[in-house]
């Protein structure tokens, strides 16, 4: 978590405005500089692509599930991209974030593009610290960087009633190989099996209504029984 969040507290600027032209492009990572380079040459070609698609499968989430007045939690808030979009379709959003300088930008796009909008922000570690109640929680991009599966399902699934969370599989090949080759996993990813997931699910009274492939992991819904 600590490589995660001095990475967060570099990089959340160069996410810029709502993100996703740039995301992915501009990071700094730690070691050489021709490391970062030759990275975004390649690898994070595709990442940017995956990027996009994320964007508009999250979205279409949005644009189904949110109505005026549904009560959003935007988990690991980030720039606000989702945040806005949320408000934009007239929901009640708690931006939440652990880094004070996401919260500082998710501001500053929600006064741009949703001024009116009904928004708590707070900073917050998921795994640890109280979270607000609310009907839908968005976790896109927030569990590969977690050290606690289980502390985070603790905290948020009694908090909510349904559960919108990309996950990243250990059994990707792609994964096996950041495992084999750490230096390939730049931003320190978390994998989390199905079964864990699945587990954690159980224990709280939840069921999984549907689980979508994406890249090298999984995107679930899921909700209380």
């Amino acid at each position: 978590m600590k490589l995660y969040k001095q990475y967060w507290e570099e990089n959340i600027a160069q996410w810029g405005e709502l993100y996703l032209d740039i995301s992915h492009g501009h990071e700094k990572f730690s070691g050489p500089v021709w490391y970062s380079s030759a990275y975004h040459a390649s690898i994070g070609r595709l990442e940017r692509k995956l990027m996009a698609q994320r964007y508009e499968i999250t979205k279409a989430f949005i644009d189904q599930y949110v109505k005026p007045g549904t009560t959003f939690s935007d988990l690991g808030c980030g720039t606000g991209i989702f945040t806005v979009q949320a408000l934009q379709k007239g929901a009640k959003v708690n931006a939440i974030d652990f880094s004070k300088s996401a919260l500082e930008i998710t501001q500053r796009n929600v006064l741009k593009y949703a001024p009116e909008g009904e928004i708590l922000f707070q900073q917050a570690d998921v795994q640890a610290d109280e979270l607000p109640e609310s009907d839908i929680s968005l976790a896109m991009g927030l569990t590969p960087y977690l050290t606690d599966l289980p502390a985070f399902m603790q905290h948020v699934l009694p908090k909510t009633k349904l559960l919108y969370c990309l996950f990243i599989d250990p059994s990707h090949w792609a994964n096996r190989l950041r495992g084999l080759l750490p230096f390939l996993n730049v931003r320190g990813l978390r994998c989390h099996a199905k079964s864990q997931v699945d587990k954690l699910y159980a224990q709280h009274g939840w069921r999984l209504v549907q689980r979508r492939v994406f890249a090298t992991g999984y995107i679930d819904l899921a909700t209380k029984n």
